[in-house]
């Protein structure tokens, strides 16, 4: 009888909870969940709003396909001059070089941005938005468009053109702040280049009838893989591409090409084998970064495995 009755007196009642904190804890959890779903919410309304703020007009009546000439300005930057010939780009200053087509066409994009908001410059104080010291002028043909301050509120950012001042989304800075080397065709080759012959200081491989032949020969060398060589040399694209530094030739590799129906001969230079294969290109006075691995496979022909 003690027994049940002190079994009685430890049973807890379940009108008066013996763990009220606990509940509590609970409560509190729950009602933070719904905070955080009900802020999810408001942020997913938002972002759409942002979204449909953003469009309007495109910032210009420009057409890409009748800008021949654009030019960047940056503080403490060298100005970058890009021109057309033709349908070709490249790049005139700060040096020359051919044209990286992608990076010219992102910037192309700038004069299409959809301005959401525009207010006339008039009595306007242009320190407010950024825009009485640009990060960036951009100059396509005549027109100019001067690059100010992100929005304080949203990833848009002031920008002048016309006497006016227009908020369009905040990426297409980047394009407008690349340094020159961004604008630097990556590849070894231009399109219209194909090469015919490679002398590499161990060996040689020549396109005879549509098919690279090795000498010194290899027994165990497949054709294959003299082909997929000469096609990496023609392909080759380097991480960076920079003005030549000076530095000293290491050794040579000399190629032979056609290019508009004419037999041309080229001599790159090797700087470096590593941490990174350097190779200069004497005609652009330019300098091609690979990696010490892609350098690897463009010294030696690789046997089936």
């Amino acid at each position: 009888m003690p027994d049940t009755e002190k079994s009685q007196e430890t049973r807890p009642d379940p009108a008066h909870p013996a763990n009220p904190s606990g509940l509590r804890q609970r409560w509190l959890l729950n009602a933070a969940l719904l905070v955080l779903i009900g802020a999810l919410a408001w942020l997913a309304i938002y972002r759409a709003g942002q979204e449909k703020d953003v469009a309007g007009p495109p910032l210009t009546a420009l057409s890409a396909d009748a800008i021949s000439q654009v030019r960047i300005e940056r503080p403490d930057h060298p100005f970058i001059t890009l021109e057309k010939t033709g349908k070709e780009w490249a790049l005139t200053a700060p040096v020359r070089a051919r044209a990286n087509q992608f990076n010219i066409d992102s910037l192309l994009r700038i004069i299409t941005a959809p301005g959401g908001t525009r207010f006339p410059v008039a009595a306007q104080d242009l320190a407010k938005f950024g825009l009485d010291q640009p990060q960036s002028r951009v100059r396509f043909g005549n027109e100019e468009i001067a690059f100010g301050s992100l929005h304080p509120l949203n990833n848009r950012i002031y920008v002048l053109y016309k006497n006016e001042v227009v908020l369009i989304p905040g990426h297409y800075l980047a394009t407008a702040i690349y340094p020159y080397t961004n604008f630097i065709d990556s590849r070894l080759f231009e399109e219209a280049r194909k090469i015919t012959a490679i002398r590499l200081p161990d060996f040689t491989v020549t396109q005879k009838n549509g098919a690279w032949l090795k000498q010194p020969p290899d027994n165990k060398l497949m054709s294959d893989r003299v082909n997929e060589f000469a096609a990496e040399w023609q392909n080759a694209r380097a991480l960076g591409v920079e003005k030549y530094s000076g530095k000293e030739i290491l050794d040579r590799i000399e190629f032979a090409s056609v290019r508009d129906g004419k037999t041309e001969k080229l001599t790159l230079g090797i700087l470096a084998y590593k941490p990174d294969f350097v190779l200069h290109r004497p005609d652009e006075n330019l300098e091609y970064h690979f990696t010490e691995e892609t350098g690897r496979r463009l010294l030696q022909v690789r046997r089936e495995e």
